[in-house]
């Protein structure tokens, strides 16, 4: 004989801690959503401005320049490679080495910090193929800031010229150019070019897991209200 099921019986406190645990939990999974659609337009505005035709440098405000972040843009100038600086423990292929950021005197006036890209751990001993151009020359970036860095990561050491993460006032004060244009520009990678610096990727992409996120915290609310039909319907 199958057992009769008896009819819900409401316990009182479980339903009051159950309640406000089951908002929290579907309020969550409604807030990840929310993200989900702000991080989705970030990203669209980013490849967006990625797809842009190139600007010349100079159409570039200091002030405002947020508004052309991602955006490709063109300068003239020349390097001052006495001035380079590594960024320490960059990991390219498995392999250690640096990113390398390089100030350029720009021949409209001014200078700005160009990352070149990625090189190995064997460059500052010149054992390597070395891309130095010299004189005036023209190159095609991306315009971003320094980024930020995690509490993992130790501060800059500007007078040991040690370099863990690219501080763009400081490393522009360390090259001289200190109170100029507040951004990095990214070189575009050449993949026809031999030697080092290998350029950095151009990527537009940023974390989104805002979905399975929102399906965790959904999850959980369902898997409440099971448990807590479960604990409410008993059997005789």
């Amino acid at each position: 004989m199958m057992p009769e099921r008896v009819p819900f019986r409401l316990n009182f406190w479980m339903t009051a801690c159950a309640i406000p645990v089951l908002m929290l939990l579907i309020g969550l999974g409604v807030w990840q959503l929310q993200r989900l659609e702000w991080k989705q337009a970030l990203i669209a505005e980013r490849l967006d401005r990625g797809a842009a035709a190139p600007l010349a440098i100079t159409e570039v405000p200091d002030d405002g320049w947020k508004d052309f972040e991602y955006r490709r843009v063109t300068l003239r100038g020349r390097f001052l490679h006495d001035r380079e600086m590594l960024i320490l423990n960059k990991v390219r292929h498995g392999q250690t080495g640096f990113d390398l950021v390089t100030p350029m005197e720009l021949a409209d006036g001014g200078a700005v910090l160009i990352h070149r890209g990625w090189v190995p751990r064997a460059w500052p001993a010149g054992n390597l193929v070395q891309r130095r151009p010299q004189g005036i020359g023209t190159l095609t970036g991306v315009l971003r800031d320094g980024g930020k860095a995690n509490a993992w990561v130790p501060e800059n050491d500007p007078s040991t010229n040690k370099w863990f993460f690219a501080d763009v006032a400081q490393m522009a004060k360390a090259a001289g150019i200190a109170g100029q244009r507040p951004y990095l520009v990214r070189v575009t990678p050449d993949r026809r070019e031999r030697g080092y610096p290998k350029g950095p990727h151009a990527s537009y992409k940023i974390s989104n897991k805002h979905l399975e996120y929102a399906i965790t915290w959904f999850g959980l609310a369902a898997a409440l209200v099971m448990i807590y039909l479960a604990y409410h319907v008993r059997r005789r």
